[in-house]
């Protein structure tokens, strides 16, 4: 009798619990649907609170910047890369003292940086320190003091810019090396000569260039019975036209 009444018991027990169980669940639920109707109130009521007030609210301004613009003038250099011009200037004949020099140049732009140069120059030689101090000894006649030479050079822009004369004008420039080979006839004889020096370069308009140009003429010759080498520099100023 006590087993079956304990047992009784444990039963009524588990279905109550179970009950229980049941009817917490079904609180919790219904809790959180009221939590979440209220949280939809909330943000119907928010929504309708800021709506009037964006719409009634005014445009940005939308900032429009003033920008003063001013005309700039690009250099503009002819396609043409044929360059022909002359120069003038002095050149000292080693032994025969610094004589004018006047001479033609052609140059050919390959590129932007390199350039072929043909030039023809010519100066007279003067008298050397032995025909001053001996009085009427002549060591080369008239015809043999015509110093002509002939170059062919390659020439490249180490600093290809522009130069800037107060705050309006530019002018293009280069500054360039420039080395070649060519003949020179002096003294009777036709000698091989050796040309190399640098020049600075400027371009006032697209068609005109303005040059400045300093070489040494090496070649080798036995004017006076021995062969050795003789150096002779060249200072010049030239103008050429593009076409």
């Amino acid at each position: 009798m006590d087993g079956r009444l304990r047992l009784f018991l444990l039963s009524a027990l588990l279905v109550w619990a179970c009950s229980g169980c049941a009817a917490w669940r079904k609180h919790e639920a219904r809790v959180h649907e009221q939590r979440a109707a209220r949280a939809a109130q909330k943000a119907q009521s928010a929504a309708g609170d800021t709506a009037p007030e964006q719409a009634n609210a005014p445009p940005p301004v939308v900032v429009v910047p003033q920008v003063q613009r001013r005309t700039v003038k690009v250099p503009h250099i002819r396609s043409n890369n044929v360059e022909l011009g002359a120069y003038y200037g002095m050149l000292s004949i080693q032994d025969f003292g610094t004589q004018p020099v006047q001479g033609l140049r052609a140059d050919y732009h390959i590129t932007e940086d390199f350039f072929f140069e043909a030039s023809y120059g010519r100066a007279n030689a003067g008298k050397t320190s032995f025909e001053l101090l001996s009085g009427g000894i002549q060591l080369l006649s008239s015809a043999e003091r015509r110093f002509t030479y002939y170059n062919l050079s390659l020439g490249y822009n180490v600093l290809p810019g522009e130069i800037f004369i107060g705050r309006k004008v530019a002018m293009t420039s280069a500054l360039y090396l420039i080395g070649g080979i060519g003949s020179v006839k002096f003294a009777g004889d036709q000698d091989f000569t050796v040309n190399f020096g640098a020049g600075f370069r400027v371009l006032p308009t697209d068609w005109l260039s303005l040059h400045i140009d300093v070489q040494d003429l090496a070649f080798r010759t036995n004017i006076f019975t021995v062969y050795r080498l003789q150096n002779n520099l060249q200072a010049t100023l030239g103008m050429s036209v593009f076409f």
